[in-house]
């Protein structure tokens, strides 16, 4: 039983897109159960865009924490329950190891069998479901109806993110700087920090052609090329080849909520199955969506949690569920066949 003084550990300590898709659970649990203490483990990278205040305590999760070290950490909580969205070992085992009475997560593995006194059979791999219902559907453990599962888009939950406004400034100083303040932009990430399939560089640069000369026709508009700390190259190259874009992150990040903010302003974002793709769709702007064929990467189970979303799919019956055969499949690359102007013309 879930009391007003339960203290409630939610985790999901993987790559940002998975987090964002985990926040609809922080929310449902907040509006169920309005007066328990509910924290959330997650990387601290991941932070600055979680800033929920006095509703949501956030734990900061590293990766190479060891399991006594983190259930030290877990202990000192006294937690009543912890809801694992995804089983990991050093998660898994320290929540267990934490004395945590109530353990919930799903059933995949011999390891989630002897964690989990209150666990849920779950078959995500086979994706017919998004993510975050996969994650709303554990909530049932502790007494929260699940969802009839959404037919379309505008069924799905959201995610709830929260940053500092001071960040605004930020991006004031920022546009100024670039001519940017009142005008027309969109933002590509083109990167996908190797957790889906990507437009390979000469296809890629045919969509930053054309965005271009999309954007031309309106008095000063921009497009706007982000990406992370480790993309200086990629947004380099980019620059060296179309010289009328502009380059936000790289080795001068200016944060997460700062990335979070600018496509909050921007009129579209262009952008793989990735953690940006989330982040754009929880600010509400209009999301392109560049997704493989590839079943476990499909946009059933990993779409970007919004109605203001346009997808592109190579069609082509893809022969494999879990990776990619390269060369050797009669498809390869599939994605190439991205055809710029015609997915662009469907905005």
């Amino acid at each position: 039983m879930i009391l007003s003084e339960s203290k409630i550990l939610v985790t999901r300590t993987d790559r940002l897109g998975d987090v964002l898709l985990a926040t609809p659970v922080l929310k449902k649990i907040r509006e169920f159960y309005p007066h328990v203490k509910l924290s959330f483990l997650v990387r601290e990278e991941w932070m600055p865009v979680l800033q929920y205040g006095d509703e949501v305590n956030l734990i900061a999760y590293r990766p190479n924490m060891s399991v006594k070290e983190l259930a030290a950490i877990l202990s000192e909580h006294n937690f009543d329950v912890a809801i694992v969205l995804r089983d990991e070992a050093v998660v898994s085992q320290a929540i267990k190891k934490a004395e945590i009475p109530v353990r919930v997560g799903p059933y995949s593995t011999l390891r989630s069998l002897l964690t989990f006194n209150q666990g849920l059979l779950q078959r995500r791999s086979r994706c017919s479901k998004h993510e975050a219902e996969y994650n709303l559907e554990l909530l049932q453990r502790i007494k929260i109806p699940a969802a009839k599962p959404a037919r379309v888009a505008e069924e799905l939950p959201h995610s709830w993110i929260h940053y500092s406004t001071q960040v605004r400034s930020d991006i004031d100083q920022w546009q100024k700087a670039n001519h940017m303040l009142g005008v027309k932009f969109w933002c590509l990430h083109p990167g996908s920090s190797g957790s889906a399939r990507y437009l390979q560089p000469g296809r890629m640069m045919e969509l930053v052609y054309e965005c271009l000369a999309r954007l031309a026709p309106h008095d000063g508009a921009k497009l706007v090329i982000t990406g992370g700390p480790h993309e200086e190259a990629l947004l380099q190259e980019i620059k060296s080849k179309a010289p009328d874009v502009v380059i936000f992150g790289g080795e001068h990040n200016l944060g997460l909520a700062a990335l979070a903010e600018l496509y909050r302003r921007a009129d579209l974002v262009i952008a793989h199955g990735t953690g940006p793709l989330h982040l754009a769709a929880a600010v509400d702007t209009r999301v392109l969506a560049i997704f493989p064929p590839l079943h476990v990467l499909s946009e059933r189970r990993w779409g970007p949690l919004t109605a203001k979303r346009l997808t592109w799919i190579p069609a082509v019956e893809c022969p494999e569920k879990y990776r990619c055969r390269g060369p050797k499949c009669k498809y390869y690359d599939c994605m190439d066949r991205f055809e710029v102007g015609a997915t662009l013309d469907r905005l």
